[in-house]
This record gives C-alpha cells, sequence and structure tokens, in this order.
C-alpha cells in the first residue's frame, strides 16, 4: 500500500511538478540532475513513514492548487502541511526514526512544498538548520544508498541557499558535507558548482564583520583580504564555467528573440531584455544559471567592500591599491588627508582590475540571470523551472537594489511575476528569500 502511494505521488508529481523529458540528451532519472532527481528515488523508499507520506500528500496537493490542475483549494494544502510537519516533528524525536532515509525525505519534500504554499522563508530556514543538525549527529558508519545519495545532493543544495542567502556558514560547516561528497565521488555538473561554492558563505560572513572593527589598519588589512579571497573564489567559478562550456562541441545556450512582455517595458519597442537565453538542455542551464548567480553576489560583495573602505578613509582609492593593504602596505592618516583635500586618488593603478571592471562584471551576470528565466518558466519545464529561480533571481535583485543606476532592471524583476509570454508560465505564488536589508556598513545608495 505504502508502495502504491508513492509511485502514485511520482507519477503527479511527474505531470505537475518535474520537467518533461528529457531534460537532456542524456537524461537518466537515476544519475540525472541532482536538483530534482531525488524524486524519482522516492520509489526506493519502502520504510513506512507517516511524515514522508503526509509530506507527500501536502506536496502533491501544492502542485494542483498552483497549477490549478485540481481543485485542491490553499487551505487545504496549508492543512495537509501542518498535519505533515506534526508527522515530522514526532519523527525527529525519535533517536531511530530521526536518522532514516524517509524522514531525510520528508524534510526535502516539505521543503520543496514550502517553495508553493509560504510566502516567506522561515519554515525553509527552519528545515535548512535540522537538515545540518541530522547530518551532524549521523553516524558516519550508517549504511548509505544510492537514494540516500540523491536525497543528500538536494539537502546540500537546501543548505547552500539558505546560507548564501543569509551570509551565515554554519549550515556547512560540517565536514560529514566533505565526507559524504567523497565517498560518493558526486560528478554531475550541478553537484560540481555546490561543491566548489561550499565556501563562499564564509566569505559574505567575514565581509559582513568588516564595518565593526575599529582599527584602521586591522580593518584596511582585512577588507583586503576577504575582498582578494572574493575574487579568488570569481576566478574559480569562472573557470569551471569556462571548462564546462570548452567539454561540449555544440553551444551550451544562444540568444533568441524574447516573447515575454513585461510591464515594467512600458514601450513594447524598447524592452530592457529583448533578448533570452536558449539554453542546451534545462540539466545544462540549470548549473550555469548558478554560476552566473553565484558570481553577481561576489562581485556585488566586493563592490560593497569597495564603497566600505572609501567610505572609512575619506577619499578615493584604486581597487588594486585596497589589494595591496593584504600586503602590509599601510594606509595612514596624513596621505588620507592629502589625496582628499587635493581631490586625487589615494593610489594609482597601472594594472589589475578596476572597479569599473568588476561593476561591469556584475551588471553582466545579473542580467544574464534575467535573461535566463523565460527558458526557466517555459511549460515544459514543470513548476521545477520557476521554483530553480529563487536563488538566481533573488540574486540578481540584490544587485540592482544595492547598486545604483539599475532601476529599470530592478524594476523587471519586480514585475517578473506579471510578465506574460506564449507557452511560459508566470506568477505562481512561490516563497522569496528575504532581501539583503542594506549594503555592508549601512551604507545607502
Amino acid at each position: 500500500m505504502v508502495h502504491e502511494f508513492r509511485n502514485y505521488a511520482v507519477e503527479l508529481l511527474k505531470a505537475t511538478y518535474l520537467p518533461k523529458e528529457p531534460v537532456s540528451s542524456s537524461f537518466n532519472a537515476g544519475t540525472s540532475e541532482g536538483s530534482f532527481a531525488w524524486v524519482y528515488r522516492l520509489t526506493d523508499l519502502i520504510e513506512p513513514s507517516k511524515s514522508l507520506d503526509t509530506s507527500l500528500l501536502a506536496f502533491c496537493l501544492a502542485q494542483l492548487h498552483v497549477t490549478g490542475t485540481g481543485d485542491a483549494s490553499l487551505y487545504q494544502c496549508l492543512d495537509q502541511y501542518n498535519t505533515a510537519l506534526q508527522h515530522l516533528y514526532s519523527d525527529l524525536d525519535d533517536s531511530e526514526r530521526r536518522f532514516r532515509e524517509e524522514t531525510l525525505a520528508a524534510i526535502l519534500v516539505l521543503s520543496t512544498c514550502e517553495l508553493f504554499v509560504c510566502p516567506t522563508e522561515n519554515g525553509w530556514s527552519v528545515h535548512a538548520r535540522g537538515i545540518a543538525e541530522i547530518l551532524r549527529l549521523r553516524d558516519p558508519g550508517m549504511a548509505s544508498t544510492l537514494a540516500w545519495r540523491h536525497l543528500f545532493s538536494r539537502l546540500r543544495v537546501v543548505c547552500t541557499l539558505e546560507a548564501l542567502t543569509k551570509r551565515q556558514p554554519q549550515f556547512l560547516e560540517n565536514d560529514i558535507w566533505r565526507h559524504i561528497v567523497t565517498d560518493f565521488g558526486f560528478n554531475e555538473a550541478l553537484d560540481e558548482v555546490y561543491q566548489m561554492i561550499a565556501d563562499i558563505p564564509t566569505l559574505l560572513a567575514r565581509a559582513i564583520t568588516l564595518s565593526s572593527i575599529d582599527d584602521q589598519s586591522t580593518f584596511l588589512k582585512e577588507s583586503a583580504a576577504v575582498a582578494q579571497s572574493v575574487l579568488a573564489m570569481v576566478k574559480s567559478v569562472e573557470s569551471w564555467h569556462d571548462e564546462f562550456w570548452k567539454a561540449s562541441p555544440t553551444p551550451r545556450s544562444w540568444s533568441v528573440p524574447s516573447c515575454a512582455a513585461n510591464p515594467a517595458d512600458v514601450d513594447p519597442s524598447n524592452k530592457i531584455f529583448p533578448f533570452s537565453f536558449e539554453f542546451e538542455s534545462l540539466s545544462v542551464a540549470v548549473p550555469v544559471v548558478m554560476c552566473w548567480s553565484v558570481i553577481a553576489q561576489l562581485y556585488s560583495n566586493v563592490i560593497q567592500i569597495h564603497d566600505l573602505v572609501q567610505a572609512r578613509l575619506g577619499c578615493y582609492i584604486e581597487l588594486e591599491a585596497l589589494l595591496a593593504q593584504a600586503n602590509n602596505i599601510v594606509v595612514d592618516a596624513t596621505s588620507t588627508s592629502e589625496a582628499s583635500s587635493q581631490n586625487t586618488p589615494l593610489f594609482t593603478a597601472d594594472k589589475g582590475r578596476l572597479i569599473q571592471e568588476i561593476h561591469s562584471e556584475g551588471t553582466r551576470m545579473a542580467r544574464y540571470v534575467c535573461q535566463s528565466m523565460e527558458y526557466h518558466h517555459r511549460i515544459e519545464m514543470g513548476t521545477y523551472g520557476g521554483h530553480a529561480t529563487t536563488y538566481p533571481s533573488w540574486s540578481a535583485r540584490q544587485y540592482f537594489r544595492l547598486h545604483p543606476g539599475h532601476e529599470r532592471e530592478w524594476s523587471w524583476l519586480q514585475n517578473m511575476h506579471k510578465m506574460e509570454g506564449p507557452g511560459t508560465r508566470w506568477g505562481l505564488s512561490t516563497m522569496a528569500f528575504a532581501d539583503i536589508i542594506e549594503p555592508l556598513g549601512g551604507l545607502s545608495k
């Protein structure tokens, strides 16, 4: 009976949530695309679990509701969600059941369900903390099945996105993450991306603390060190992206005229994004757009660090000069005052990246993210397509919000849920990560 219900639930999710096959020329439900392959593995779980089954029912109701393919009301979805949550709490209180694959699967199902029925991220955050704690307590000697491998891949996605948007590393600090990755030899493109970016939240957390450093010499040195580390991470992500691009004999993506209309484009003949991206496959689009999104967030932090240092010094400083502070080149008050009074740069640089280049590249990445939205919102991508843009759209939105001169792009993102276009589905009520309230140090635009 349990097996029949889970099979039926997965079939319903195939018709609503999951993208229509094939998502790539080599698609295999058992091995491909870690961000949604876990759904196919739910039928491998055979142990009775009220938390998993009630969570699956809640998720199925949510999909019927948001796609309009059933009579499920939002009230019914939330009622079933709360029922599943109570069963999950019961399993988590049990020292044996909390580590079962069925319990971990229930967490994943509920956290994904929340994307469609809960507008805020409170529940998602709680699940991310719970996942991190379960993995911390889990016996490394416990058997790891193929289903566990796919569940873990999705568990890591949940915790990584929470860490990136909260700029808090504790969700990923446990060595168990790296041990599991090593044991299984994860080599799918998306798994490689998430493994590569695991240390980024630590850098983001360091950036947040910069404004609290009172000693100027220490402040400059730490600012430079964080900026250098962030740029090194950008280089790593760009290198992976370039190698991934070169590995295909055919283009991974290309531009096509956009067919979707956004209310922010008052004049249809003057669209802010007249072209959108077509991708080789969804399995290509998801990791590639994740790279663009991460790079945009990293460049934004470099810009914010640079702005913070200039505000502290009270004068302009070249980016290369800032980075030199990591090598113990001290900026004293006298040189700061003299440079400010002469209205000239504190240092000049003949080589190295200029802050203007960082602005240009960050803007390009954020715009690329926007140009990928139409592809993800095609009806054949299922509701998964729009759900997969939760972090990318957040990253682009933060970039355009926190840096001046991008009001049209920001307005476009704010109105994305009102877009219309042939063969696409917009406006699904999905969870959004909370905006960053203000730039580093509380600097305003």
